[in-house]
């Protein structure tokens, strides 16, 4: 069961996170415009592996004070200063997608608290965001906040809406469409009314502070097209394992070659055929590596 508590930081504000199941602890960063709920969809793998696993509200999502993404920096401050609270001295990573980033970013800080790291589906820096699902617009609207903020509070709003009722939404116009947009690899996972009530309900979640939570995301966009300010390269050997489908339409797996030669001490596993849901194909190999 999915335990979320808040957390009053240095400065005041509230750092949003959960805990589910008991275990190796195990911290997970969120995808981009989501929230620590995303580890529900993890709930069985965690509990049934003998794993805690903490997700955590980035600023602005869920229940995280919103404060502006200046850079990536300052959220690893952010989950230090949780892992002090907690009493944990070291612990194994989760990223998906969006999450990358920062928790290339945390490990770069802190290689001593990791154990081991797996960067899954994530953007190299800087990030072309016209990759992402073919939009040419994206590094137009990125120049121009008051259409890059539009844009994604429809994208909210569609969310929500379809976030009531999930099973309506697949069978419907709108819903058939998002399938087709997916990969065959990726689309049984959004075709599964009770994965995209997880996901969706998450997504809904990172949305639930309405116009900061819309900011945070367009923020946290602009962050990724900007190369990397921490030395991500000097990681020590056999901390991160970095993972890619092939058939990935999100995050092209061009990503994860450049973020190969980054970090040299990596160890890169592409997956042939596998999109950006490709973490769900692997459990048995995830638990392996953290175990």
């Amino acid at each position: 069961m999915e335990m979320s508590r808040k957390l009053t930081l240095s400065d005041g504000r509230q750092l949003g996170f959960s805990v589910i199941g008991e275990g190796a602890p195990i911290v997970y960063f969120h995808s981009t415009a989501s929230s620590r709920l995303e580890t529900l969809l993890l709930e069985e793998f965690a509990c049934d592996n003998g794993f805690k696993l903490i997700g955590v509200d980035r600023p602005g999502n869920g229940l995280s004070s919103y404060t502006p993404r200046n850079n990536l920096r300052d959220f690893s401050k952010d989950v230090d200063f949780l892992m002090a609270y907690l009493e944990l001295d070291s612990f194994a990573l989760i990223t998906w997608s969006g999450g990358g980033p920062f928790g290339l970013t945390y490990i770069a800080l802190y290689p001593e608290r990791v154990t081991k790291a797996v960067i899954i589906g994530s953007p190299s820096l800087p990030f072309d965001v016209a990759t992402a699902h073919n939009n040419s617009l994206a590094r137009f609207v990125l120049k121009i906040p008051a259409l890059g903020i539009w844009g994604l509070k429809k994208f909210r709003d569609e969310v929500l809406k379809a976030n009531k009722d999930i099973a309506a939404f697949l069978e419907s116009k709108k819903g058939k469409k998002m399938l087709e947009s997916w990969p065959e690899a990726d689309a049984k996972f959004f075709a599964n009314p009770h994965w995209l009530t997880l996901m969706y309900g998450s997504i809904a979640e990172g949305f639930i502070q309405k116009s900061e939570g819309v900011k945070a995301v367009f923020e946290e966009h602009q962050l990724f097209t900007k190369p990397w300010a921490e030395p991500i390269s000097l990681i020590p050997d056999g901390k991160v394992f970095l993972w890619q489908g092939t058939e990935d339409t999100t995050c092209r797996v061009q990503n994860v070659y450049q973020l190969n030669d980054d970090i040299p001490t990596a160890i890169l596993d592409v997956f042939r055929g596998k999109g950006h849901c490709v973490m769900f194909d692997n459990l048995q190999k995830l638990r392996e590596i953290l175990a």
